[in-house]
């Protein structure tokens, strides 16, 4: 497994520039606070991100869903835009003391890299309009936010069953400043061997796509992150595959972890 720092990587850039699918947005949700009582309502915000953690724009609302998990219960989030943060918005309140999960799903949109640039579309509905497509890709997000880190609770670790998943391994409530946090990346619930695995805090750099640790997952699925400042962390990866869908080349998912640390 390798670990290497990053603050301005210039090969980090060049991959983001050499290839479209890797220039989509994050998927992220921000709550208001990572520490909730038991009834108190807080805002969150289903972000669209290179910057982290500033939304860059609002995702359609018809292709977004939030809910709150606690206690083996969901409870549905609206969402809806905040034009002036850029982002989606939603309120809910803890329904009672503990840990809780809030957990999103940006569905499929399907996009082409054509002769014009990357459009809105698949193969046949752009080739109707006289465009020459050269790949199309269809894109899923994934994203979870943990609130409530205990060290009396185990629901850090718990498996969503999202098809692309970042699983906590280590308890962020047990994690300082200068720690290390082991995850697991699962594809289908299966542990994905060599997936890069990245990390940044709320606030740590006002540069797209700045990563301050970037691991490789090893044969299990699992990478060990450096985590070296307190506060609200994301961690994220990428898996492409082949599309099952006639007309679309392929599949990539996306899916973002948020915790706290003190």
């Amino acid at each position: 497994m390798k670990a290497r720092t990053v603050l301005c990587s210039l090969a980090l850039a060049a991959v983001f520039l050499a290839a479209p699918a890797v220039q989509a947005h994050e998927f992220i949700l921000k709550p208001e606070k990572a520490t909730v009582a038991q009834g108190q309502q807080f805002g969150v915000q289903a972000q669209a991100a290179h910057v982290f953690m500033v939304s860059e724009e609002a995702e359609n609302p018809a292709d977004c869903s939030l809910f709150l998990l606690q206690q083996g219960k969901k409870h549905p989030i609206a969402l809806s835009e905040d034009a002036a943060n850029k982002t989606l918005a939603g309120t809910t309140s803890l329904p009672a003391a503990g840990a809780a999960w809030l957990v999103g799903h940006r569905a499929p949109q399907v996009w082409s890299e054509t002769t014009e640039g990357v459009l809105a579309g698949d193969r046949a509905a752009l080739e109707k309009q006289g465009k020459k497509v050269l790949s199309v890709t269809k894109y899923e997000k994934f994203a979870k936010t943990l609130l409530n880190a205990s060290s009396k609770d185990e629901s850090f670790k718990a498996v969503q069953g999202q098809n692309l998943e970042i699983v906590l391994l280590d308890n962020p409530a047990a994690i300082q400043a200068g720690g290390t946090m082991r995850c697991q990346v699962l594809l289908h619930g299966k542990p994905v061997a060599g997936a890069l695995v990245q990390a940044s805090y709320d606030g740590a750099s006002p540069k797209e796509d700045t990563y301050l640790a970037s691991v490789e997952s090893d044969a299990k699925g699992v990478a060990s992150l450096p985590l070296n400042h307190a506060g609200l962390w994301m961690v994220r990866t990428a898996q492409t595959v082949k599309a099952a869908d006639k007309g679309i080349d392929q599949h990539q998912m996306r899916a973002v972890t948020v915790f706290a640390i003190q």
